[in-house]
């Protein structure tokens, strides 16, 4: 008792927290003041930092970005497949889609094969040189997702970019159209597809279909 008399009462005095004790009453008015506004204080940092942690966990959660791989089969067809066989491909990928979302965006690095053929003109047989490609395309994915947590989604694609090919092709531009499925695996995704290229090349357009098979996974 006494020491809570020597708190209050008193000459000048001051507390822990920096408070001036001038008489009993009045600091103990001070005192609850000072405590309910730190409470305040507090509260509002707590509801203030709630606030902005919320949108920020959302977006994270809501967003992803995935890398893939994928190779398979290369078919030349048209006017190109008259002079050139199948080959094979390998490509890159990267794919931002937002959970909340049906569509995508997926940027592609391919390397594509087509083999020589065997060609007559004339009544006189010869063999064309095969062709290597380089392509790198950007492209709208959209999923036909039935429910959240589906394990089997179709998906149709499309985009456009620019294809250089060996035997002096050289660099063009191109449009692209297809589609796949995923199938949603524990820790990654894997994929089937087949999609076609047309090339305007000059001269002739070359029209290919690359079938692939591949995998995506989150960095």
């Amino acid at each position: 008792m006494k020491k809570i008399l020597r708190l209050f009462v008193g000459p000048v005095r001051y507390d822990r927290i920096g408070v001036r004790l001038d008489s009993g009453y009045n600091n103990f008015i001070r005192i609850q003041e000072f405590t309910r506004m730190r409470k305040l204080i507090v509260g509002a940092v707590v509801v203030l930092a709630s606030a902005v942690a919320a949108p920020v966990a959302q977006a994270q959660q809501q967003s992803a970005v995935t890398f893939g791989v994928s190779g398979g089969l290369t078919l030349p067809i048209g006017d190109l497949g008259d002079v050139q066989g199948s080959g094979f491909n390998l490509q890159g990928h990267a794919n931002y889609k937002p959970s909340s979302l049906p569509f995508g965006l997926r940027g592609d690095v391919g390397f594509w094969t087509t083999a020589g053929k065997t060609v007559g003109f004339g009544g006189i047989n010869g063999k064309s040189k095969g062709i290597t490609w380089i392509s790198g395309t950007a492209n709208v994915v959209y999923n036909f997702e039935g429910a959240k947590d589906a394990t089997f989604v179709p998906y149709v694609i499309g985009g456009a970019g620019l294809y250089n090919g060996s035997q002096s092709i050289g660099t063009k531009f191109g449009v692209n159209g297809g589609g796949g499925v995923t199938f949603k695996l524990s820790g990654f995704d894997a994929f089937a597809e087949a999609r076609f290229h047309n090339i305007f090349t000059d001269g002739i357009t070359a029209r290919i279909i690359p079938i692939s098979f591949g995998i995506n996974f989150k960095p």
